[in-house]
């Protein structure tokens, strides 16, 4: 019996080893320190540039804009999903209503869709002083130029 006590006993300390070596691990892939480096934003396929207004009113001028790396807006419209390409979009105009974000999606020819977003995904881009990002949900308008 004192056997199967020190085998128990074998097969945690294993376990513990085990998390203490994989904790760290995990922690550093799904971290961001957010420290602006320029090899942490996601490069998109083809290069926009944007105005970005947060709630605040703060205006920020970017380069290499995109939503997560994507250059298209993601959004339901009851049950459809719609992907709408930045080449077709002028502005987004953005707004929290009952914990739920709307993009108001103005297109160059002239039509409006409005779209329930993600309100978790992150706009990037690079600005004059570095990368920036800011949650969708934290804008107010994206204009693309």
């Amino acid at each position: 019996m004192e056997g199967t006590i020190q085998g128990e006993d074998m097969k945690r300390i294993a376990l513990l080893l085990v998390v203490l070596a994989v904790v760290p691990l995990l922690t550093a892939m799904g971290s961001y320190s957010g420290d602006g480096s320029t090899d942490k934003i996601p490069i998109p396929e083809k290069e926009f540039s944007a105005t970005f207004v947060d709630q605040m009113d703060v205006v920020v001028e970017c380069r290499d804009a995109s939503i997560e790396g994507k250059t298209f807006v993601e959004g339901k419209k009851g049950e459809g999903v719609y992907i709408v390409d930045f080449d077709r979009i002028k502005q987004v105009n953005f707004r929290m209503q009952e914990n739920r974000l709307y993009g108001n999606i103005i297109l160059k020819d002239g039509n409006s869709l409005e779209l329930v977003l993600n309100k978790e995904r992150k706009a990037y881009g690079r600005a004059k002083y570095g990368m920036f990002q800011v949650k969708l949900s934290s804008l107010k308008q994206m204009v693309l130029h």
